[in-house]
């Protein structure tokens, strides 16, 4: 099942617009556009994740699986968003366990959302 890695490209980090008009989300999308993404992973750039005040921000998700939301990324994590997008990936169920994340992957996560109920179970 193929991966969702949202990767806000408006995010200012919470500064003025540099003077070349490239911000902080734009350099982070080009970092990550620069490398190979991980089998089954999809990047889709967005507007706004609404985690203006916690620096660029990533959230990774695909259905019946749980999501994460990461924030105070910078254009040099580029790769290891790409491996945090890998580690979510290969997980049954979107959790990769607390001791197999990366520091960064463990220090900025801003959420964890569970999985949408199916129609079903509504």
């Amino acid at each position: 099942m193929e991966t969702t890695l949202y990767l806000c490209q408006t995010c200012r980090m919470g500064q003025p617009v540099p003077d070349d008009g490239i911000v902080p989300g734009q350099r982070l999308l080009a970092a990550v556009s620069a490398c190979n993404l991980p089998e089954n992973v999809r990047l889709v750039p967005v507007s706004c994740l609404s985690a203006c005040a916690r620096g660029c921000a990533v959230a990774l998700s695909r259905p019946g699986s749980w999501t994460y939301v990461q924030g105070g990324l910078t254009p040099q994590d580029a790769d290891e968003v790409l491996g945090m997008a890998r580690q979510f990936a290969a997980s049954a169920d979107g959790v990769v366990p607390w001791r197999e994340r990366s520091a960064l992957f463990r220090k900025n996560t801003i959420a964890r959302i569970p999985p949408l109920p199916a129609k079903e179970d509504i």
